[in-house]
C-alpha cells in the first residue's frame, strides 16, 4: 500500500512537473507560427529564461546545503526541463530555419539537462560537473543574446527580447519547481522572491520605457496588449508581496502564490503580436 501510495504522489508531480515546459512549448510554437514574419528565424522566447533557471538550479546544487533526500526530490522535478529543452530544439530544426548561433544554444540547452540524471558523491568531480555546467549556461545565454541584440538590432525585440521579462521567468521557474519538490531552503525562497520584485520593478520600467519608444513611431497603436500585460505583471507582484508577507512559515512556499506567478510570467510573448 506504501509503494502505491507513493507511486501515486510521484506521478502527481511528475504531472505539475511538466506543464509549466509543456506550456512553454505550445505559447512560443503558437506564437511562432501564426505572428511570426515569412522565413524569419525561431528565436524562442523563453530559451534566456531556461537558461536562468538552470543557473539558478546549479548553485542551489553547488552551495545549498540540501541531503541526499532534498537532492532526489529536486534532481526529479528538474529533469522536466529535458521536456523543453528537446522540444524547442526539435521545433527550431523540424519547422524553421537553420540558424547557428540558436542552434549551439539549442544544444547547450539539451546538454545541460543532463546533469540532474547523474549527479556524483565524489567532491572534485561534482564541482567540475557545476563549473561545466555554469560555462553552458554563459555560452548559450551569451549567443541568444548577441542574435537579439548585434545580429537583429530592432525597437520591436526591446519588447520582444525584453530580458527583464525572461529573467523574471527564469526566477520563478526555478522557485516554482523549488516548491514543487517541497525543498526546506525557506531563506533561498525569501531570496528569490525578493529578487524577482527587484527585476519585476526594473521590467515595469523597462516596458514603459519600450511603449514610449513605439508610440512616437506610431502613435496609433493598440495598446490592449500593453494594458493586458501590465495587468499581469500587477498580478506577479501581489502574488510575490503575498509569499513573502503573508503570516505562516510556509507563506513563502505557498503553491498558488508561485503557479499563479509563474503563469502570469509566461504570457509576455504575447505583448507583441
Amino acid at each position: 500500500m506504501s509503494h502505491s501510495h507513493d507511486s501515486e504522489k510521484k506521478y502527481e508531480i511528475a504531472s505539475h512537473a511538466f506543464l509549466p515546459m509543456g506550456a512553454m512549448l505550445f505559447i512560443e510554437m503558437v506564437v511562432n507560427h501564426y505572428f511570426a514574419p515569412a522565413n524569419m528565424i525561431f528565436i524562442s522566447p523563453y530559451l534566456l529564461a531556461f537558461f536562468i533557471a538552470v543557473l539558478i538550479s546549479l548553485f542551489v546544487f553547488w552551495k545549498g546545503q540540501i541531503c541526499p533526500g532534498q537532492t532526489g526530490r529536486l534532481t526529479f522535478v528538474f529533469k522536466f526541463f529535458l521536456l523543453f529543452a528537446l522540444g524547442n530544439l526539435a521545433y527550431s530544426l523540424a519547422f524553421t530555419p537553420k540558424h547557428t548561433p540558436l542552434l549551439i544554444a539549442g544544444i547547450s540547452s539539451l546538454i545541460l539537462t543532463l546533469v540532474y540524471w547523474s549527479l556524483p558523491d565524489e567532491e572534485k568531480l561534482y564541482n567540475t560537473i557545476m563549473y561545466c555546467g555554469f560555462a553552458m549556461v554563459a555560452v548559450g545565454a551569451i549567443l541568444y543574446l548577441l542574435v537579439y541584440w548585434v545580429e537583429i538590432p530592432s525597437l520591436f525585440n526591446w519588447v520582444r527580447a525584453n530580458n527583464f521579462a525572461q529573467l523574471l521567468l527564469g526566477i520563478l521557474l526555478a522557485g516554482w519547481y523549488m516548491m514543487l519538490a517541497k525543498s526546506r531552503l525557506d531563506v533561498f525562497f525569501k531570496l528569490l522572491v525578493q529578487l524577482a520584485l527587484l527585476v519585476l520593478v526594473l521590467n515595469y520600467f523597462w516596458v514603459a520605457f519600450v511603449l514610449y519608444q513605439q508610440l512616437q513611431i506610431m502613435p496609433e497603436m493598440s495598446l490592449m496588449p500593453y494594458i493586458l500585460y501590465f495587468a499581469s505583471q500587477f498580478v506577479i507582484f501581489a502574488c510575490l508581496a503575498w509569499l513573502l508577507l503573508g503570516k505562516g512559515e510556509k507563506q513563502i512556499k505557498n503553491p498558488l502564490g508561485w503557479s499563479l506567478a509563474t503563469f502570469c510570467a509566461m504570457l509576455y510573448p504575447l505583448t507583441n503580436i
